[in-house]
């Protein structure tokens, strides 16, 4: 069986493409799909080994999120304008040798056109591709399973029809035998005589056998006295036939018909049950893999809603602390704009005081000078 290759990039489906591969290796195994080029040794060209990789898989699954397109590197570059991207390599890889391309589109994402694509990609526009969505998570694994399947499938050797013996003719020199050849013969043949010898005592003993058991549970039949006739010779008694057996009422025992006797063979029965046995485990364990991979998925799932929460909590928690220091820093700003009021009109008030003492002193001396001259 050939494999299945998830083509995806950890900034855009990093937990889509981990939980399609939880699905797929429960129901295919873990041999049957590939995930990351992770483990390239030091020194080894990864574009050989990717393509090596997708060259031996039988359909090759890209993973599309909503970031599939314009993910950049460090220097704002559209990582698949990069002609060593690795996403870019697995698919094209698979394009270039018609391998089978099947589009996932995740988080709502969209087939990208033509237009947006680089030249080595552009037939991935033209691919038929599926949708996984998360609230029909499970049905869309399921049909995208089915439709794989036929792509995982090796067919069967065609059967060889059987070729007629040839007769060798021997080299020459050989036209005796040497001394080792004859003894090697000889031990062949009686080797090969003992156990046709043992098998035939074997038959007939297991015959022997089943005819006593048969006459055992059977009445004897009637024997018929010879009767003398009336001229003194004697007559032939009638003639008993035993009754035909019927293999579905006597099972392992002889027809009257039949040549050959039906023994149930012991190994046979063994092996059927062993193999029934082994179905069972196969079940078992794909139904422990199963259910494994969905408690994974659902701690996986947990786990998201957990960090979701808490970067919620954290962001309200950022933004009560952000809207309280402006409001402290507008509370300080009317503090400061009340102190600064309040220093002005203490300052208006000692100046109308002190215009007020000018007033009066200038009225005294005013007033004394009137006086004085009077």
């Amino acid at each position: 069986m050939r494999g299945i290759f998830i083509s995806y990039r950890r900034e855009d489906a990093e937990g889509q493409a981990g939980r399609l591969f939880d699905d797929l290796t429960a129901h295919f195994g873990r041999d049957a799909v590939f995930m990351d080029v992770a483990g390239i040794k030091k020194g080894l060209d990864f574009r050989r080994i990717i393509d090596e990789h997708v060259t031996s898989c039988g359909v090759l699954l890209v993973i599309i999120g909503k970031r599939w397109l314009s993910v950049t590197d460090g220097k704002g570059k559209r990582r698949l304008d990069d002609a060593n991207d690795f996403v870019r390599l697995e698919t094209a890889a698979a394009l270039s040798r018609d391998i089978p391309v099947v589009p996932v589109l995740v988080q709502d994402a969209v087939m990208p056109t033509e237009q947006d694509l680089p030249d080595v990609l552009k037939n991935l526009a033209f691919r038929n591709g599926t949708e996984l969505t998360h609230a029909r998570w499970d049905s869309d694994v399921k049909l995208l399973i089915e439709d794989l399947r036929p792509y995982l499938e090796t067919p069967a050797p065609a059967a060889r029809a059987p070729q007629p013996a040839t007769i060798r003719p021997m080299p020459p020199g050989s036209g005796r035998l040497t001394s080792r050849a004859l003894w090697a013969a000889a031990g062949t043949a009686v080797v090969t005589g003992g156990v046709s010898i043992f098998g035939y005592h074997v038959w007939q003993d297991r015959l022997a056998a089943q005819e006593r058991a048969l006459a055992a549970v059977q009445a004897p039949p009637k024997i018929a006295m010879a009767q003398r006739t009336r001229d003194g010779t004697a007559a032939t008694p009638p003639v008993v036939s035993k009754p035909a057996l019927k293999v579905a009422d006597e099972p392992h025992k002889l027809d009257a018909t039949a040549t050959q006797i039906e023994v149930p063979h012991a190994a046979a029965e063994k092996a059927v049950a062993e193999k029934a046995v082994a179905e069972k485990a196969l079940a078992e364990k794909a139904a422990a893999a199963k259910a494994a991979a969905a408690r994974a998925a659902a701690a996986r799932n947990a786990a998201a809603r957990k960090d979701a929460d808490e970067r919620l909590k954290r962001e309200e928690a950022e933004r009560s602390a952000q809207l309280a220091e402006e409001q402290r820093k507008r509370n300080e700003e009317a503090r400061q704009i009340a102190l600064a009021q309040a220093e002005k009109n203490r300052i208006a008030a000692e100046q109308a005081a002190a215009a007020n003492m000018l007033r009066d002193i200038a009225t005294a001396v005013i007033g004394s000078r009137q006086n004085n001259r009077r």
